[in-house]
């Protein structure tokens, strides 16, 4: 009996360690990404050593669910204080084909307007729906003879949107990008992109293909501000967002799964799909905090807020350093 609870209490945790450092495969990246699963298993395990009075494999599930409870995103993030700089705020969600109660989202975008919003899963119904607002936000990319709705994205602004184009990858996925016009002087170059979520090998293989090519862009094409915004369909735990995007900050935060409309599940029960990746050469440009807030329902996401800060004396500061 006690071999057999040493046994299961090891085996989840030697799992998520091999199937972490080794070449992934796309269902073991699904389990090993979600650290709610392990820190269920070791609730469990726990219980189950307690009960059989066993004082070193009590200790042994103690430790290793507080290792994978630590692993498990939070609903904020602060990053830099930043209520004496200029701020921006960034409202990124994936609508949801299906959601029934899609006013709650625009409501908050009525009540606490951002300076950008970027959206996934967006049907033609409610991109039209979204024309009622451009008082509050004039600029948009989306919806546009010619452009449509490049993989169910729209993006609305305050401030102009200069340039932006979608880039078509060879597997019919799309990148939007372009400049942000921030300030009359400063932009930031914008890329957003929806990634397919990893159900099978196929799109496995075509969620990281396309995030690559975004890396692979943003090397090639360095610009001086760069904000990569999006559903990426990627745990923030997994191995392969540990590599992305080395030069860039970022700070996830749990939004997804959100399933019933009635409950909001704790942080820990999620994981970290949608990001956002901030880059500044001159450190202008930082990220201040991350939120998901639970109180616009109808998507199985949950929309979040990021706040960026802007000192744009810091480049002047440092040319007369040089």
């Amino acid at each position: 009996m006690k071999l057999l609870l040493w046994l299961a209490v090891l085996s989840p945790a030697i799992i998520w360690t091999v199937s972490y450092y080794t070449l992934p495969r796309w269902w073991l990246e699904n389990i090993t990404a979600y650290p709610a699963i392990f820190l269920i298993c070791y609730v469990i395990l726990f219980t189950f050593s307690a009960i059989a009075k066993d004082p070193t494999l009590t200790l042994t599930s103690l430790c290793l669910g507080i290792f994978f409870f630590s692993l498990t995103p939070k609903n904020s993030q602060t990053v830099t204080a930043c209520s004496n700089d200029l701020t921006y705020d960034v409202i990124q969600y994936n609508a949801y084909y299906g959601n029934a109660n899609i006013n709650s989202f625009i409501n908050e975008l009525i009540r606490s307007p951002a300076d950008l919003v970027v959206m996934q899963e967006v049907s033609p119904e409610l991109g039209e729906k979204l024309y009622s607002i451009d008082d509050i936000y004039p600029f948009r990319y989306g919806g546009q003879e010619g452009v449509g709705y490049p993989s169910s994205q729209l993006i609305l602004s305050r401030q102009p949107l200069t340039g932006l184009s979608v880039f078509h990858t060879p597997d019919a996925q799309n990148i939007i990008s372009g400049e942000w016009q921030v300030t009359q002087n400063h932009s930031i170059h914008l890329i957003t992109a929806h990634p397919p979520s990893p159900r099978d090998q196929s799109l496995w293989y075509r969620r990281n293909a396309l995030i690559r090519t975004i890396e692979s862009m943003t090397t090639r094409y360095p610009f001086p501000d760069t904000l990569i915004v999006g559903d990426f369909n990627l745990s923030s735990k997994s191995e392969l967002f540990t590599q992305l995007f080395s030069d860039f900050d970022t700070a996830p935060v749990a939004s997804w799964p959100n399933w019933f409309s009635n409950f909001m599940p704790p942080a820990f029960v999620m994981i970290a799909i949608d990001h956002l990746w901030l880059k500044s050469n001159e450190n202008n440009w930082f990220i201040c905090s991350r939120k998901a807030l639970k109180h616009v329902k109808g998507s199985d996401h949950l929309m979040i807020r990021t706040q960026i800060g802007f000192k744009p004396e810091q480049s002047k500061l440092k040319s007369k350093h040089h």
